[in-house]
């Protein structure tokens, strides 16, 4: 296990390994606020139709 974590110490940053890890959480990123937006608006049309039909 302690030859693991050497290992895993001993890992080199190319350019090309940060430019795909930036691609990575660029992804990520978008598909968070994809999913975030997607949840808002279902909650907003669920809202906005049940909102017209409330007693006053």
């Amino acid at each position: 296990m302690n030859d693991e974590i050497e290992k895993q110490e001993d890992t080199v940053w190319t350019e090309e390994l940060l430019r795909q890890r930036r691609k990575r959480a660029a992804i990520m990123a978008v598909a968070l606020l994809a999913f975030i937006s997607l949840f808002f608006w279902v909650t907003l049309i669920k809202l906005g139709a049940n909102i017209a039909n409330r007693p006053l």
